[in-house]
């Protein structure tokens, strides 16, 4: 598989590009749930989204597929890289020369890839991943990741303190803020409006350690034409109810999204329910129950009050208009 990974990732960037982009739309034709999921999750954040848009996210996820092995067996970056040395990188640099390490969120969003091996060339990084259930590809993957600057750590108690360990040498260490935690580890917050299991990971870091949280996003440009980098940091330390510190992350990942609506994961199973994870809010939410408008009078019934009243209104005509604050 190595060699295999090794000959794909000679191809030019905009060819493999290209190649995927023909096998991810072929994936979402094709009879099955993931198609219908990632028509449904991108139709609910935008609805207004012509089929065009949703065939070009089916692109995407087979780009982003291709691009993994472009990367990983690469031991230096060819890609145009736009706004990464210039922007982002020392945006980084001033939050982590506070002293406190820095925690870098990379959502599932372009190429996300791309930036802790761009990252890693300059200083060093460790990275949360989700290995595979099966050991000889969970150690062959973690072997690919692995590079000079650059360690993966397993989504597991082992991988958090890996990252524990990183954040007290001052070093940067990066997760997926929008991959779906275990049961128990994360809480339910909105994204785009519908509730999603979210991971309370990053919350405790940052309390533990007073890291600042720094979200970025590597946008693919046409062709073949590199990735531009955008970055949002999350000035306030983030609420110390978990619910509250997720709704945060989330909004800002959503904000990143909007830049490029085609180049998010639609097709990943955001929304679902973890085992062992607390029922989430009740989705679309319940409708309040319509109060019974109070019952008419009785026909006939006008009382010599009311009659009164009726005349004082007919007699009188406002002279100015009444303002309602």
């Amino acid at each position: 598989m190595t060699y295999l990974f090794w000959l794909i990732s000679r191809l030019p960037l905009a060819w493999l590009q290209a190649i995927g982009g023909a096998l991810g739309l072929l994936a979402a034709k094709w009879p099955g749930r993931y198609g219908t999921r990632l028509t449904e999750n991108f139709r609910h954040a935008f609805p207004d989204a012509t089929d065009e848009m949703v065939n070009e996210a089916a692109r995407s996820m087979g780009r982003m597929i291709l691009e993994m092995p472009y990367f990983w067996t690469r031991h230096t970056i060819k890609a145009k890289l736009y706004d990464f040395n210039e922007v982002v990188w020392p945006a980084l640099d001033r939050l982590q020369d506070q002293g406190r390490g820095v925690i870098v969120l990379t959502p599932h969003l372009g190429c996300f890839e791309v930036l802790p091996q761009s990252y890693a060339m300059r200083r060093p990084v460790t990275v949360l991943f989700k290995p595979p259930h099966q050991p000889w590809l969970r150690d062959w993957v973690e072997r690919m990741r692995n590079r000079p600057n650059m360690t993966s750590a397993p989504a597991n108690p082992r991988g958090v303190r890996m990252l524990v360990k990183a954040l007290k040498r001052k070093e940067a260490i990066g997760i997926l803020p929008d991959q779906v935690p275990i049961g128990g580890e994360g809480t339910w917050a909105p994204f785009f409006g519908r509730p999603a299991y979210t991971m309370t990971l990053v919350q405790r870091l940052q309390q533990w350690s007073g890291a600042p949280v720094a979200i970025v996003a590597s946008i693919r440009l046409p062709r073949g034409g590199g990735y531009r980098a955008f970055l949002r940091v999350i000035d306030e330390p983030l609420p110390e109810d978990p619910a509250a510190a997720a709704t945060v992350i989330n909004g800002v990942v959503e904000e990143l999204v909007r830049l490029a609506p085609t180049q998010y994961l639609w097709g990943y199973n955001r929304y679902k329910h973890p085992a062992g994870a607390e029922l989430p809010p009740p989705w679309p939410p319940e409708a309040p129950t319509p109060s019974t408008p109070p019952a008419p009078p009785a026909s006939g019934a006008t009382t010599a009050a009311a009659a009164a009243g009726a005349a004082d209104l007919s007699a009188t005509e406002p002279t100015s208009p009444t303002s309602h604050p």
